[in-house]
């Protein structure tokens, strides 16, 4: 342990010293779709936006490089040995072609590990040597553990493989009336779904695929985990709904959550028209926080959200735990 009084969270920035601006926007801009945040042209630099990132771009012309006796640029003088630029989503096939339609070549292509795991990713050089590795998003980790078990259903971690069988619930358009996102319509995307939802882009143990008799019929999740506070997402077929199922699963993972992962807060999102999702709500035993107006975007239609929580103090004097 260092002792130092911070921890590294992400790659904020990467300068690099270009010796013609306008060769080097054709790329990190036009190419790769960088967007221009700031330009200050006192000093000679062109501030790029990627993802959470900044990209600096500084001439070699500029005021700012003259004065600190920057020397003229040569290809053998890189600075740099590489930078990594996460990009979603990662189709080989399509991003080659568009590569190359743009007259770069590809370098080498391969999984590599980076700050979210093992991912794809492959290597482009910029037009002034730079090598420019463009890296997806890390692949999925599967589990076969834990397994949670109730009267009628067995929640285990979700799989890749249960996209074929998630998929007509998620592009149902009543199911998904008061969810996040609009119906979906192809298996990439219910597997893209699902990989979200799996280390290392969501927390280990976090996500459950519902199974009935053998048969995936819906999803229990954690979400947002942090400082000890988590999300709770849920969706069932409609064929069992009104049965009981999902205060069952919920149940479930209440007792998983607070139990195994020791979480002190789990907390519900709802639509304030979705009736049903809120008698599960008090079913459970959540408690009524209030409504965030407009708090929600969705298509670019605001809209409002109602929360409901738990505590682990009422999580255990609700299971007759503890003092």
């Amino acid at each position: 342990m260092s002792g130092a009084p911070f921890k590294l969270a992400a790659l904020d920035h990467v300068v690099l010293r270009v010796p013609d601006m306008g060769v080097a926007l054709a790329f990190y801009r036009d190419v790769l779709g960088a967007q221009v945040e700031r330009t200050l042209e006192r000093i000679g630099m062109v501030q790029l936006r990627a993802g959470a990132s900044i990209i600096d771009l500084v001439d070699l012309s500029g005021d700012w490089l003259k004065a600190a006796g920057a020397k003229p640029f040569t290809a053998d003088a890189v600075n740099v040995d590489h930078i990594c630029i996460r990009i979603e989503p990662f189709d080989e096939a399509a991003i080659e072609d568009y590569l190359r339609r743009r007259g770069v070549a590809i370098g080498e292509k391969g999984i590599r590990y980076g700050a979210q795991g093992d991912g794809p990713s492959i290597y482009i050089r910029d037009p002034f040597g730079t090598t420019v590795e463009l890296k997806g998003p890390a692949m999925p980790i599967e589990a076969d553990g834990p397994v949670l078990k109730t009267a009628r259903l067995v929640l285990r971690p979700m799989r890749l493989a249960d996209a074929a069988a998630l998929l007509p619930v998620f592009s149902d358009n009543e199911t998904l009336r008061y969810w996040a996102f609009r119906p979906i319509e192809t298996l990439a995307q219910m597997q893209e779904i699902i990989a979200g939802n799996l280390p290392p882009q969501n927390a280990p143990q976090s996500s459950f695929a519902i199974t009935r008799e053998g048969r995936t019929v819906g999803v229990v999740n954690f979400y947002r985990s942090q400082d000890g506070m988590a999300g709770l997402g849920y969706i069932l077929d409609k064929a069992l709904w009104g049965q009981g199922y999902v205060s069952e699963a919920i149940e479930a993972a209440l007792d998983h959550g607070f139990g195994t992962l020791n979480l002190h807060r789990i907390w519900l999102e709802i639509d304030p028209n979705n009736r049903g999702s809120i008698r599960v709500a008090q079913k459970c035993g959540f408690a009524a926080e209030g409504v965030a107006r407009e708090a929600f975007l969705l298509e670019g239609v605001y809209y409002d959200s109602v929360y409901y929580s738990m505590l682990r103090a009422e999580w255990m004097k609700l299971r007759g735990l503890g003092g």
